[in-house]
């Protein structure tokens, strides 16, 4: 994810900007999760198929993040220093989704208490991007072993960029 932006402390939807930036950098740090957790899972299905590639899936992409960084730890040992990172990121995401505007009620009626909001944000944003950033080389490894590789992501990718325009250039 490219670098956390410089709030302008005078917009006064940057809260809910960087609330939305920070939402989405949990977001890509959940889908990393489930790519990790899939890819462990499939590592102990000899002759994985595609109906259990579906399967996993479809179990991993229901649940939630706390939930997924359990069956991380059933499958795989995690580096203490990396499962304290994955373990604060969770609870930050916790407090983000549920927490964080309760919190900050009484800031949100003053522009320091703004400010404070944003600084806050901002440092979610950095910990959820290392906490992806700890996540997706391990997955990425563990999925070449499937022949899923970058050559084949960015095939993917543009094909999906390719369906979006068409579906969208005859508005």
């Amino acid at each position: 994810m490219p670098d956390v932006p410089t709030p302008d402390f005078d917009d006064p939807k940057e809260v809910l900007a960087f609330f939305g930036l920070a939402v989405f950098a949990a977001n890509l740090l959940e889908s990393s999760f489930i790519n990790w957790t899939v890819a462990l899972r499939l590592g102990t299905i000899s002759g994985a198929t595609r109906q259990d590639f579906d399967t996993a899936f479809g179990h991993f992409e229901t649940r939630t993040l706390g939930q997924l960084l359990k069956a991380t730890h059933l499958l795989t040992a995690i580096p203490a220093g990396m499962d304290l990172v994955l373990t604060r990121a969770l609870s930050e995401r916790n407090r983000l989704i549920h927490h964080f505007f309760r919190e900050h009620a009484a800031n949100a009626t003053h522009p320091a208490g703004k400010k404070a909001m944003k600084v806050e944000l901002s440092s979610m944003i950095e910990l959820f991007d290392h906490a992806d950033e700890l996540v997706t080389p391990i997955y990425h490894s563990l999925w070449e072993r499937f022949g899923v590789d970058e050559a084949m992501i960015e095939r993917e990718l543009t094909k999906l960029i390719l369906e979006t325009e068409a579906r969208y250039s005859a508005l």
